[in-house]
């Protein structure tokens, strides 16, 4: 996939030291998202027009569109045959500081029945296997959410709409499921390299402390403490990753530009 050039959203605070400019556009952030999550928050509305929220169990289909499994005895089922809008909350909750720095995003659409849900039932049980105990249940049914649009926020200042289109258009991150070992790996093992990169690669020349937050296809994200108060990173791979695999090799190939640099 091609890398579009339009980002969205604004981002609050000092201005982003390195390559802002490589950041996942807010689509791709959203599926990510969604792809990496399991619960939500769903809201239907009552007959009375009431916001009415339950937490539901959910797996993606290949555009990112909610897959849940619900009950007929449950309010939110009732609710969604009388009205079929909805929206779904889904929250980053991996972070260990203020929650609200964390991402998440509202997707907003219209919910419908699967009276044939075919390969998407065994998608959601393989992402929720105990479910295979009432999955079956007569009162029990697989609805999908048909995405309108979506509310992605990526933390303070950092918040966008996304399309439908462009929604559904948008590819999970290839390094989804590993970048939180990788981050947590350069952390544990590798601050000094995490620092290097923020002195010599993003012009943090008086960083004395740096930590990576976040890896993605297109680069990696760190924190700095200058004395100027913290300041954020980025940095972008030579060429956007198509699977985990290239991830290590990609890291390794920025820290042998900076070490190749600050001995220049």
């Amino acid at each position: 996939m091609s890398r579009p050039k339009e980002h969205g959203g604004g981002r609050a605070g000092p201005p982003i030291a390195g390559d802002p400019s490589s950041f996942p556009i807010d689509a791709e952030l959203s599926r990510t998202l969604v792809a990496a999550n399991r619960m939500a928050t769903l809201s239907t509305l009552t007959a009375a027009g009431y916001p009415y929220g339950s937490v539901v169990s959910y797996a993606a289909d290949d555009v990112g569109q909610p897959i849940v499994l619900i009950s007929e005895m449950a309010e939110h089922t009732v609710n969604a045959r009388g009205d079929d809008r909805v929206s779904m909350l889904v929250v980053d909750m991996s972070g260990d500081g203020d929650p609200l720095g964390n991402a998440r995003l509202t997707m907003v659409g219209r919910i419908e029945l699967l009276e044939q849900p075919g390969d998407l039932r065994n998608r959601y049980l393989e992402k929720h296997p105990y479910a295979s105990y009432y999955a079956d249940f007569t009162d029990f049914g697989f609805w999908r959410i048909n995405v309108e649009s979506v509310r992605y926020v990526g933390g303070f200042g950092h918040m966008s709409w996304v399309d439908a289109d462009g929604y559904a258009g948008a590819e999970v991150d290839p390094l989804s499921e590993v970048a939180g070992g990788i981050v947590e790996h350069m952390n544990d093992d590798h601050r000094n390299a995490n620092l290097l990169y923020v002195q010599v690669l993003a012009g943090l020349g008086d960083a004395t402390d740096a930590k990576m937050v976040g890896v993605d296809r297109y680069g990696v994200t760190l924190t700095a403490d200058t004395p100027a108060g913290p300041r954020m990173a980025r940095l972008s791979f030579a060429n956007p990753l198509t699977d985990s695999d290239q991830a290590r090799p990609a890291v390794i190939e920025l820290l042998g530009e900076a070490r190749a640099q600050a001995s220049s």
